[in-house]
């Protein structure tokens, strides 16, 4: 099967049918004699801070293990899902595993198991992972926990989860305890649990979930972060036994994803044979693409994947650390977001607010979006097309401004390839 093949046989899936439950994916691994119980994982789960917790984990095993990694969604092509030791899974790699995953696929849409395009790509990984022998692999999961394909697994090493917020309402709940629980489902029995600091009514879940399963839970607060440093370069800070460490990541969330990050490191670090400096070393080299990420210097152009209550929120505060004499926001949003708590924040931090239109069938009806802004801000510039509405912010840019995108990772993916092949 070549490239083009495997990939549109992928993207071609539906995006779910039926109900969901683990029992699509069960069916699918069996014929593969289930690679998932086969290897050692770390699993994360939580609503935003995965991707960021998940390269910062990688960044440090990988210097002596043999570490796979699973985020999404990707930026450009479909192989950054999964990759060992910051390698992506080659084309002729992906191509083979979907042409041997493609007649048990078969079978089981006769059968009416419809397997989607995440269910897939998450047996990809875990038969990838298993025939590559990795030492460990950190795994994050696509939506929720306890019905996300991904926690077929029967026990992880650890369980990791991020912090937690209102999002995916119509598939999670409507209720932040509701949330909480979904992603409490990939706490397993007696598995070490290490948790981002939460609001009490979510931590209470997840304790509750930890007495349930006999797996001792860890957890830190943001008293113990000392901030030396938080500006528009890079974070410095201090946790616990770990002095000045030095993060390219943006943003004082990402301060507290690494302290997250550093306690699992902690947990395993005899095993590891990792000095503080090695650690450091590693945190200080992990990137997370389309994440308070620069993408042009001149004229500056920052973007960022937030799309909900709580990332906004976070980009908005770390805004406070950047200089500039002008702010150029630009954004779009999926209809299945918090629109309204999204376009009422820009507006208030944006000098000037473009809306533009995303490639997505989630996507807003573009007039329909523009029409909801319009009714917030009179002087918002609406232009559908995404790469004009961008090279727009560009033109009306004078030295000193800052521009902004955001709003939804799926634009900042195109922002960010389309830059780069103006680039090359």
């Amino acid at each position: 099967m070549k490239y083009f093949d495997a990939v549109n046989f992928i993207n071609n899936r539906p995006v779910s049918k039926g109900d969901h439950t683990l029992e699509k994916i069960e069916k699918l691994l069996d014929f593969f004699d289930n690679p998932q119980d086969k290897i050692r994982i770390i699993h994360i789960a939580g609503t935003n801070g995965k991707g960021s917790t998940t390269r910062f984990l990688a960044s440090v095993f990988s210097r002596n293990y043999k570490t796979g990694s699973f985020t999404s969604p990707y930026i450009a092509r479909i192989n950054e899902n999964i990759s060992i030791d910051g390698k992506e899974i080659s084309d002729e790699q992906l191509s083979n595993l979907v042409q041997r995953l493609e007649q048990p696929i078969k079978t089981l849409d006769k059968e009416g198991y419809y397997l989607s395009y995440f269910e897939i790509i998450t047996a990809i990984m875990y038969i990838y992972f298993y025939e590559q022998s990795v030492d460990v692999a950190i795994v994050e999961t696509g939506l929720g926990g306890l019905l996300d394909c991904t926690n077929i697994i029967k026990k992880p090493i650890a369980s990791v989860i991020t912090t937690i917020s209102m999002d995916h309402t119509n598939i999670l709940g409507n209720d932040i305890r509701q949330i909480a629980y979904q992603k409490a489902g990939i706490i397993k029995e007696n598995v070490p649990v290490f948790i981002y600091p939460q609001k009490d009514e979510v931590m209470n879940v997840f304790l509750k979930k930890t007495l349930e399963t006999n797996s001792k839970l860890y957890s830190f607060t943001k008293n113990e972060v000392n901030i030396k440093k938080a500006d528009e370069n890079a974070n410095v800070f201090d946790f616990r036994n770990y002095k000045d460490v030095n993060l390219q990541l943006l943003g004082i969330h990402q301060i507290y994803n690494a302290c997250l990050a550093l306690m699992v490191i902690d947990y395993f670090k005899d095993e590891l044979c990792l000095d503080e400096n090695d650690i450091k070393q590693s945190l200080s080299k992990a990137d997370n693409p389309g994440r308070i990420t620069y993408i042009c210097k001149s004229p500056r152009v920052l973007v960022d994947g937030s799309h909900n209550e709580e990332s906004i929120d976070a980009l908005i505060e770390t805004l406070k650390y950047f200089s500039y004499d002008r702010l150029i926001v630009g954004f779009s949003v999926l209809k299945d977001k918090d629109y309204n708590y999204i376009i009422k924040q820009l507006s208030k931090i944006a000098d000037y607010l473009i809306v533009t239109n995303i490639n997505n069938p989630r996507a807003f009806d573009f007039d329909s979006l523009s029409k909801i802004v319009e009714a917030k801000r009179e002087d918002v510039v609406s232009i559908e097309d995404s790469i004009k509405a961008y090279e727009y912010s560009k033109e009306m840019s004078r030295k000193g401004d800052l521009i902004l995108w955001c709003g939804s990772l799926y634009l900042i993916s195109e922002l960010i390839n389309y830059e780069n092949s103006f680039n090359n």
